[in-house]
């Protein structure tokens, strides 16, 4: 699922879509799962939400997406996200997104609120036309009143006399926070993250991935690696590497990363964790937040490291 994909999608939905609008509000009761609440909205006239997403999709073209070189996998660490990508079937976002899409799937009509989380804007594939399903996500209020503490404003009534405007008004960006297709959310920013209660999950994540790392047995000294690994960002552990792993369980990957990591070893071949700085250095190996440059042998450290696959010509 490249840039190139996501353009192609989204260049298909320019023509021969029927859109549909949703506003939805949310609130996390005590003790209890996020509860998603959505609203179908309609239109006076059906050609204006046509309309606003045709301008929608050429922004996003021409502001969100033209200025990316590719787009990476979501794993949670990225300072600087541009354009991720995050399977809704991952389990830092599975459940919230199911409920979030059932919400969508049963949504009300009629009675505006005050105040929304945010909008949707999704677009189904006329039954002629080969597309997938195209789901744009904004996490912003679109209501909005023209009058504020420090300002009010006035339209012209009957007679050119003054009238004060009260009425509610409706402000629909022409960006997206985030795009769904298929099982995969493409994100721009880190405004997903709070309406899914993304950091939460994370300390799920790090509690499993913390036992995984003791239950793998290449540690003598667990209790000390889970002291100081408890004080490590959650984010960090949404990394942890299969391969990696699978080689810090051989004694021939554990000298290796002794010699590269500044693990220390003890005299039966396992790590032997004394300190903060010594957990860290494992960790950066094991979630993938470090690597050896190939040319010099220097291990480099990085937020977010994409492995590449490169085809060589024959």
């Amino acid at each position: 699922m490249n840039k190139a994909y996501l353009e192609t999608c989204l260049s298909m939905a320019a023509n021969n879509y029927i859109w549909s609008l949703y506003f939805f509000n949310s609130h996390k009761p005590r003790n209890s799962s996020r509860v998603y609440e959505s609203q179908k909205i309609r239109f006076t006239n059906n050609a204006h939400l046509v309309s606003y997403a045709e301008q929608v999709l050429s922004a996003i073209e021409a502001y969100q997406l033209s200025p990316v070189s590719q787009v990476e996998k979501y794993n949670g660490y990225n300072t600087k996200c541009s354009c991720d990508r995050l399977n809704i079937e991952d389990e830092i976002i599975q459940a919230n997104f199911t409920s979030f899409r059932d919400s969508l799937a049963h949504a009300v009509e009629g009675n505006l609120k005050a105040s929304y989380r945010g909008y949707v804007l999704e677009g189904q594939p006329h039954p002629n036309v080969t597309g997938q399903t195209i789901t744009l996500v904004k996490f912003a209020n679109p209501t909005t009143r023209l009058k504020g503490k420090k300002s009010t404003y006035f339209k012209k009534g009957e007679d050119d006399l003054l009238d004060e405007i009260t009425e509610q008004f409706f402000k629909m960006y022409l960006t997206v926070d985030c795009i769904l297709i298929e099982n995969n959310l493409y994100v721009f920013n880190h405004a997903f993250e709070k309406i899914f209660d993304i950091e939460q999950t994370f300390s799920k994540v790090k509690s499993e991935a913390i036992k995984s790392i003791v239950d793998a047995g290449f540690i003598s000294n667990p209790d000390i690696f889970v002291e100081h690994a408890q004080s490590t960002h959650s984010r960090t552990f949404a990394t942890l590497d299969d391969e990696r792993m699978q080689r810090a369980m051989t004694p021939d990957g554990r000298n290796k990363i002794s010699e590269d990591y500044k693990v220390p070893l003890c005299t039966n071949g396992l790590f032997e964790i004394s300190t903060a700085e010594e957990t860290k250095h494992l960790l950066m190996h094991l979630c993938y937040k470090a690597f050896k440059e190939a040319e010099t042998n220097t291990i480099l450290e990085a937020s977010n490291v994409a492995k590449l696959t490169i085809e060589v010509p024959a």
